[in-house]
């Protein structure tokens, strides 16, 4: 709901109507705004193309191998789907046929792989190069696949100030004294998994 009113209100101080919506593939149901608004839908994938096909095959993965777990089955291969041969199960990303199936980031995950196919076109950090077979395999499924990246290489990343200081902290403890933990600048685990750490 508030990703609707940051648009209500984006459209209010612009003037100018939605006219198309890109966003996070992550966020699914941008899908169902799209068509609300009758805009193209435009999803973005940030990560590569094996994980990719992974949440557009989860229904069949699913129902080949089974969701009970892959236990003395983790080095069998899906050798059922096109660019992913050489994959062996315990690859698979957590919450696919194994882990929680039910927490909501794989619900999440399952749900987008299940409406990618209405995009306009899928967007994803990608040259289109490093694998013919599962890049062709995803343009059959998908109105329209696009690879824009590997926006790592070709976008200079944001310079952040250290304001901690930690970088200096960590000059001036013994080598091997101290464990190191970075998650970039892209996330930030709540506290109480800080904690945890």
């Amino acid at each position: 709901e508030s990703f609707r009113q940051g648009m209500v209100m984006a459209v209010a101080e612009t003037g100018r109507p939605v006219s198309c919506l890109v966003a996070d593939a992550f966020i699914w149901f941008a899908a169902d705004m799209a068509a609300e608004m009758g805009v193209a839908w435009l999803p973005f994938w940030t990560a590569g193309p094996n994980s990719l096909s992974t949440h557009v095959y989860t229904d069949e993965i699913r129902e080949k191998i089974g969701v009970s777990g892959i236990q003395g089955r983790e080095d069998e291969l899906l050798n059922f789907i096109p660019g992913m041969y050489e994959v062996r199960f315990r690859d698979l990303q957590e919450g696919i046929v194994f882990g929680n199936l039910n927490s909501l980031f794989s619900r999440m995950l399952h749900r987008m792989g299940q409406v990618l196919p209405k995009a306009t076109a899928v967007f994803i950090n990608s040259f289109e190069e490093l694998d013919d077979s599962l890049t062709n395999d995803l343009k059959s499924k998908l109105k329209t696949y696009l690879n824009i990246g590997p926006f790592n290489l070709i976008t200079p990343p944001p310079v952040v100030p250290n304001t901690t200081g930690c970088l200096q902290w960590l000059k001036e403890r013994k080598p091997t004294s101290v464990v190191y933990i970075s998650f970039g600048t892209v996330t930030t685990p709540p506290p109480a998994e800080l904690v945890a750490l």
